[in-house]
């Protein structure tokens, strides 16, 4: 299977459905959008210490920290409560949707973002989670400080308390050669806690520590609600499942896209493509075309009547039939082709006529002078095919027809053993009024070849002449 095939079956048979899938959530989208009302965002700059991150991975443990910190209930309530909108927002709505951390590249800077539908109160909740997140750090690394700080001098002091023992019982026996080793040990694990104390201190004191770097400002204009590209992916979301419930329900009822395609599977050559005013039975220059072709295949397949069979069965063809036998009688008079066959003197035509004396070559070699009239019914007004000679179907097919429907024609033509003579588009059924109808088809008098004279056609009840 072609793609192209692929795709005139899935838009020509599923187009609406499609256009549904593509607006619903379309609409749905700019709906949802346009009632939200317009949000703010303030932001504020942290640096969380001097110390630069050796890598991104480093870089993005540092923004996490604040996320954390920033996310945290007890500091968004402290936050919401310092704005005065601690009952008028939702706590979890808040901190899941309204606040968001995002680092500079590598560097120890973070913003820190919030919004609200109050430019100043998303000011005043950058500003207070700004600095909780500040205090939280410097707190965290100050508390780390003074505890490492806090063990050391108490070591210091256990080891002070043994070496001034061991120091006194060194002096009682200065020859103990032990003792004096033991108390040059702790001389040494003195003097290396007091180095550790004093190397905490200098880092300390020349470490810089967290602090807002660019205080949040009150926003003049509200954030982008970003309405394009929502709605290009809503679209796109729509297009992807209107194809894959038509590709399900192609795959359960399967279509052939066009009346060539349908020529081909049945193996039957197209004849043309009709338009809606053809089908009125108005002669139209399509229609005109179509008879000479018609008369052209019915001549080669040595036919004399022909079944208009609509693939779909939807639309009333007793109009086209109509205009079809008009235009074939029309034409019957006239001389379409003239030429020598073989080395005869021979003049064939498409149609014949002995009113300029033509001649019409039939399937089977044979020259003749004989009009034969072609003869146009839908195959619902055939009641007794045995009179009308030999048969051949029409089968007139809209911009999709179903595959059970073209194999019910094959078995319809091994059935009846009624030779297609072509396929020919028409546009898709349109439905009518239930107080209007279709013009009722009324046959031709005579079923056999017209006289040389030609045959004056039946008057319908409208009054025009058939």
């Amino acid at each position: 299977m072609e793609i192209d095939e692929v795709a005139a079956r899935l838009l020509r048979q599923y187009w609406v459905l499609m256009l549904v899938c593509i607006l619903m959530p379309l609409l749905g989208i700019g709906l949802t959008v346009a009632k939200q009302p317009p949000m703010y965002a303030a932001s504020a700059r942290i640096v969380s210490g001097s110390t630069v991150p050796a890598s991104n991975a480093q870089a993005d443990a540092i923004a996490s920290q604040i996320q954390g910190i920033a996310t945290g209930r007890t500091a968004a309530a402290t936050a919401l409560q310092a704005a005065g909108v601690a009952r008028s927002r939702n706590l979890n709505t808040f901190v899941a949707a309204n606040v968001s951390v995002s680092g500079l590249g590598g560097s120890q800077v973070v913003d820190l973002k919030v919004t609200d539908r109050d430019p100043r109160v998303a000011a005043t909740l950058a500003r207070v989670l700004a600095q909780e997140v500040v205090a939280s750090i410097n707190n965290v690394g100050q508390s780390g400080l003074s505890a490492a700080l806090r063990a050391i001098d108490q070591e210091i002091v256990r080891l002070s308390e043994q070496h001034g023992v061991v120091a006194a019982q060194a002096a009682a026996s200065p020859h103990d050669q032990d003792l004096q080793s033991k108390l040059a040990g702790l001389d040494q694990v003195i003097a290396n806690f007091s180095g550790d104390r004093t190397r905490l201190l200098i880092q300390a004191s020349t470490q810089g520590l967290a602090n807002v770097i660019d205080e949040p400002a009150v926003p003049l204009k509200p954030e982008s609600k970003a309405l394009t590209q929502k709605l290009g992916l809503a679209g796109v979301l729509g297009l992807v499942a209107g194809i894959l419930i038509a590709a399900i329900a192609e795959t359960i009822r399967p279509t052939v896209p066009g009346a060539r395609r349908v020529s081909r599977r049945l193996g039957a050559p197209s004849l043309g493509q009709l338009r809606g005013a053809d089908m009125h039975g108005e002669r139209t220059p399509d229609l005109e075309n179509l008879a000479v072709r018609l008369r052209l295949a019915a001549m080669h397949a040595n036919v004399s009547t022909i079944a208009l069979v609509d693939v779909n069965g939807e639309h009333d063809l007793a109009d086209l039939a109509y205009g079809l036998e008009r235009s074939l009688r029309a034409s019957g008079g006239m001389s379409a082709l003239a030429g020598a066959a073989g080395g005869d003197n021979h003049q064939e035509s498409l149609a014949g006529g002995p009113a300029l004396g033509a001649a019409v070559l039939v399937k089977d070699g044979q020259v003749t002078t004989e009009n034969r009239a072609l003869h146009v019914y839908p195959i619902a007004q055939i009641k007794n095919p045995a009179g009308m000679g030999r048969v051949g179907m029409l089968v007139v097919s809209g911009p999709v027809a179903r595959v059970s429907r073209v194999v019910a024609l094959d078995d319809l033509v091994t059935a009846s053993g009624w030779h297609i003579i072509g396929v020919v588009g028409v546009p898709r059924a349109r439905r009518v009024r239930s107080g209007r109808r279709g013009r009722r088809y009324v046959p031709p008098i005579q079923h056999a070849d017209v006289p040389a004279g030609g045959a004056e056609l039946n008057s319908d009840a409208g009054g025009r002449d058939r």
